[in-house]
């Protein structure tokens, strides 16, 4: 488990407090009939390190803006609201690959390792979404 964990994260600290975390939860279902303990408890570590990175990749510093005055919308604000609701509906995959890789700035090997699939797939799956968001934003169409 804290090998998972460390690849994943890349930091041997936070591996180990992912660990810890699992082996809790596992710890308070010990009642609960479990068929595959080892296979459970990695899919765990693995869901809880894919939080661990998606609360580091989410953190925005608020100082400065002023919420009760929001700018203008400008043009490109409507095309980039047209654009995220065209991505919003694309497959849950594609959405999430897509979202990982233009939003949150992630690396192919690293939405690989979270998503647990290889490199080419996420290269396949983004290319895909990629083509029907561009697809639709040229069509002036909202229908995927």
């Amino acid at each position: 488990m804290l090998l998972i964990a460390g690849h994943i994260l890349g930091d041997e600290d936070e591996a180990e407090d992912v660990v810890q975390d699992a082996l809790l939860k596992l710890w308070q279902l010990k009642d609960e009939p479990v068929r595959n303990v080892d296979a459970f408890a990695k899919v765990m570590v693995r869901n809880l390190c894919i939080d661990r990175v998606r609360r580091r990749c989410n953190m925005v510093d608020v100082d400065g803006y002023d919420v009760a005055d929001p700018p203008p919308e400008t043009e490109s604000d409507a095309l980039i609201e047209r654009m995220l609701a065209l991505v919003d509906k694309l497959p849950t995959m594609q959405q999430t690959i897509l979202k990982m890789r233009h939003i949150d700035g992630m690396e192919m090997s690293d939405i690989a390792s979270l998503i647990g699939t290889s490199e080419v797939a996420v290269r396949q799956s983004l290319s895909r979404a990629r083509r029907k968001v561009f697809e639709q934003m040229t069509k002036g169409d909202s229908a995927l």
